[in-house]
């Protein structure tokens, strides 16, 4: 295996799939560090290394990158911190990263990442339950972004869906202004902006049927695809996609749907990565259709 240094992080694990470039942590994590698509920046914000000031005692830190989480987020459980060294092996098809069970949560977090050619990726996220009680979750795949993009989630407008019943459904956390400037309505796709100089963070969730998130930024573009199922139960009122931005970065999430996990059981969540490169600005949601409908997984 080759390894690299992004920035802070040493004994990275690089894996390359085309011209598409990801670089995992093992001192800690694990964490997608570093992304670079073509001869582009790093695609992800790394964050300082310092505890959040109210979880000080449990030493949690962001990093930034992407990591594996759990929602809905549950104090302490939810906050076990990802400080440890990462066991790392082969497979025949990829890479394996396996964090031991955290100390108070009882949660094992493993990722599987398979390059598979032409700038996409496999990644495998699962969530086994180490405690000796039964725990309720969703594998929960976050991606801390680089500042100055725009995330892009899809909007699924069937034409045969009954006039009489809600169809689709947009949530707002307690902090979310739907007037905030970052947000941009369209009639079938939903944009937030990062934007440095607010004051404020705001989030979002969507049932995305359409079953991927983007984000774009100077150019490049990083799509992760994930499987939407309409009869299952996710999480924060029926979200499988989130986005969260503040002043420092902006956040691209995808959710699995809600397990009962007993004992020793493992839940499943599966994104493809795609990295584009040579992308225009966006001017209109003929340009979004014209680069990412292709990833639509709904008719």
């Amino acid at each position: 295996m080759k390894t690299t240094r992004v920035e802070m992080h040493d004994e990275c694990v690089e894996l390359v799939s085309g011209q598409f470039r990801i670089a995992v942590t093992t001192q800690v994590g694990p964490r997608v560090i570093g992304g670079y698509i073509g001869d582009s920046g790093n695609i992800f914000r790394v964050l300082p290394i310092e505890p959040l000031p109210d979880k000080e005692d449990y030493g949690f830190r962001l990093y930034g990158g992407h990591r594996l989480w759990q929602s809905p987020e549950v104090f302490p459980r939810t906050y076990g911190p990802d400080n440890a060294k990462v066991i790392v092996t082969e497979t025949e098809t990829g890479v394996e990263f396996l964090s031991q069970p955290e100390e108070y949560a009882g949660i094992e977090k493993c990722v599987v990442i398979e390059p598979l050619g032409g700038e996409t990726f496999r990644l495998t996220h699962t969530i086994t339950n180490r405690t000796a009680w039964a725990i309720e979750l969703a594998p929960w795949a976050l991606s801390v972004m680089a500042p100055g993009g725009v995330a892009v989630i899809p909007q699924h407008r069937s034409e045969e869906a009954c006039p009489y019943t809600p169809h689709r459904s947009l949530v707002y956390w307690a902090y979310s202004d739907p007037n905030d400037p970052r947000l941009v309505y369209g009639k079938d796709y939903l944009l937030l902006k990062q934007d440095s100089s607010a004051a404020e963070p705001c989030k979002v969730g969507f049932n995305a049927a359409r079953g991927w998130i983007a984000y774009v930024n100077q150019g490049v573009a990083l799509v992760k695809s994930c499987e939407y199922d309409p009869e299952a139960e996710y999480p924060d009122n029926g979200c499988n996609v989130e986005s969260y931005t503040c002043a420092d970065f902006l956040e691209i999430e995808t959710l699995a749907p809600l397990h009962i996990l007993e004992p020793g059981e493992t839940a499943e969540h599966v994104e493809i990565w795609t990295g584009l490169a040579g992308l225009p600005e966006i001017g209109s949601e003929a340009d979004l259709d014209d680069r990412f409908r292709v990833f639509d997984q709904a008719d």
